[in-house]
């Protein structure tokens, strides 16, 4: 018999969105998600490993910058990712 695992899902996720999550992921296509991807590098976004025990810290820095008074652009940064 299998065990069943307890799953902690952060606030409005359940298993059920999580499942949607991992199908999309699942069934796209590699120019998909290259595209996707490309997308995402020209967001005002970033991804990042961050430490478990830092999660709540940055949701927390998260949710108090969403809530600031928006802010003139800052010139970009250059893609590459070492100095030359």
């Amino acid at each position: 018999m299998k065990k069943k695992h307890r799953h902690d899902f952060p606030k409005g996720w359940t298993p059920d969105k999580v499942q949607r999550v991992i199908d999309y992921y699942d069934h796209q296509s590699e120019k998909d998600g290259a595209a996707e991807i490309e997308a995402a590098d020209d967001a005002d976004e970033t991804f990042m490993v961050v430490p478990w025990d830092l999660v709540p810290r940055v949701q927390k820095l998260i949710d108090q910058h969403k809530s600031l008074p928006p802010q003139k652009s800052k010139p970009r940064r250059s893609k590459s990712r070492h100095a030359a």
